[in-house]
């Protein structure tokens, strides 16, 4: 197809997503393919160009607190105990299609991840460590942590050799990814509980 020709498509209509939701004014529902059936196609290889652009820097902030361990004392003296404690934490995305190390979306969005920012996405991270920690008689005790994390929000773009949906081009906007921290800096506490004695 002559590139003036696939110009001419763009100014004719091409469509943006917006987070799933449609640009007014554009086409009608029935019209339109849903994100999901976008990303699949980016998925399925059956675009020619399918590439994610991130629309700032990375948010990054710390995470949420999970239980990750904890250790109880039922006897009536003072006991010193090593608590032994994992946490894992995986990716996550807004638009609800899988989209992690391994498959053509994740890979796609890696790639314009490092692009962007000279560095690797991380995927997934786990940590194991041990605290040593003194009860007192009938105290029990729960440990908590929570890692850094990042965001990242952009668009994937698709070009189709043949209309799709009447469109060579199609755009899904504010797509965010969510993932650990390439550099993660695990942050834990310690909360006091009822014993189960």
């Amino acid at each position: 197809m002559g590139r003036g020709r696939r110009m001419l498509a763009v100014l004719t209509g091409a469509v943006a997503l917006l987070g799933g939701l449609l640009v007014p004014g554009v086409a009608t529902a029935a019209d339109e393919p849903t994100v999901r059936q976008l990303l699949e196609q980016c998925e399925q290889g059956r675009t020619d160009v399918c590439e994610f652009h991130p629309s700032g820097a990375p948010h990054v902030y710390r995470g949420t607190y999970e239980l990750a361990g904890g250790a109880q004392n039922c006897s009536e003296g003072t006991s010193t105990r090593v608590i032994r404690w994992e946490s894992s934490q995986s990716t996550t995305n807004s638009v609800g299609v899988t989209i992690n190390a391994g498959v053509t979306l994740g890979e796609v969005f890696e790639a314009g991840y490092e692009l962007s920012f000279q560095q690797e996405w991380s995927w997934s991270t786990s940590k194991a460590d041990e605290i040593r920690h003194e009860l007192g008689p009938y105290q029990a005790v729960d440990i908590f942590a929570a890692p850094m994390r990042e965001q990242v929000t952009g668009t994937y773009e698709m070009h189709f050799g043949d209309p799709y949906y009447g469109h060579y081009y199609w755009y899904v906007h504010n797509v965010t990814i969510d993932g650990p921290s390439s550099q993660p800096a695990w942050d834990v506490k310690v909360e006091g509980v009822a014993p189960a004695c």
